[in-house]
Parts: structure tokens; C-alpha cells; sequence
């Protein structure tokens, strides 16, 4: 009788405690979430990570947020998906650059743009060059899905 009387203590001991217990935030994070993979790629400003759901970047971000953190913001997928290159030429088998159907001329000025084709990512020195990459791209047989596009007009 004494030990049920003590374990019945304990129990309420412990549910007025955890009662008291209070979010530090509006809402409490999610501690489960649905099985499901539907990846979400995100950046804090420096790095990029994939999540595998919205509630899993929600449930990240909830926890980074009481930890004074920066949290993940959801950006285009392709920064999670692609390897970054230093010579895209190089990596894509040096194709022809020069051909002549391609050629439009671009002026010198640099301003960096960062571009990808989903599978590799690289730095081109302007906007212009993409188009005469990507044209030069095309005659040597590269399928429309190859080309690259522009993944934001500053530097990777």
C-alpha cells in the first residue's frame, strides 16, 4: 500500500511539473513528422542542406530558432542537387566553344552569374556568355534539358 501510495506522488509530482513547463515560442516544433519524401532544398545564408519534407525544415527551424540560431529559408533545389565546378568546359568534355552559328559578341565587363543545368553547377563571368555556352551546347548535341540556366546573378 505504501508503494502505490509513493508511486501515485511521484506520478502527480511529475504532471504538475511538466504542466508548469512552457514553450519558449508561440507554438511548440514539431517532433514528428510524416513519412514522406517530398525534399525541400534550404540555406541559412552560408550553407545549403536538403530536408526531406517541409515539416522536417519547420521542425529544423523551430529548434534552430530557440537556440538563437539562423534558420533554413527554402531555395531553388538545384543548389542541393548539383556539384559545383570550377571549368564547366572541362567537366562537360570540352565541346566546341567557337563555333560560328554561336558567336554573339559580349562585352567585358564582369558580372558573375551563377548557373546550372541541375547536375553541375559553375560561375560564368556574364549573362551573355550563358547564352553563347549554351547555343554551343546545342550543336554538339546536348539535349534542351542539358542547357544551363541562370541560378542567381551574383557569384556561387
Amino acid at each position: 500500500m505504501m508503494n502505490q501510495i509513493v508511486t501515485l506522488c511521484c506520478l502527480v509530482l511529475v504532471a504538475s511539473v511538466s504542466a508548469n513547463t512552457v514553450s519558449t515560442n508561440d507554438t511548440d516544433c514539431p517532433k514528428f513528422c510524416p513519412s514522406l519524401y517530398k525534399p525541400v532544398c534550404a540555406t541559412d545564408g552560408l550553407n545549403y542542406k536538403e530536408f526531406a519534407s517541409d515539416c522536417n525544415l519547420l521542425s529544423h527551424n523551430c529548434r534552430r530558432e530557440r537556440n538563437s540560431l539562423q534558420t533554413y529559408a527554402a531555395t531553388d533545389a538545384a543548389w542541393c542537387s548539383s556539384e559545383f565546378v570550377e571549368n564547366l568546359h572541362e567537366k562537360l568534355g570540352n565541346f566546341k566553344l567557337e563555333v560560328q552559328e554561336c558567336f554573339k559578341p559580349c562585352s567585358m565587363i564582369y558580372q558573375p552569374v551563377c548557373v546550372t543545368n541541375g547536375k553541375y553547377r559553375a560561375e560564368l563571368p556574364n549573362s551573355c556568355l550563358l547564352e553563347n555556352f549554351n547555343c554551343a551546347l546545342r550543336v554538339s548535341g546536348a539535349q534542351p534539358a542539358e542547357n544551363f540556366r541562370i541560378l542567381r546573378d551574383q557569384k556561387c
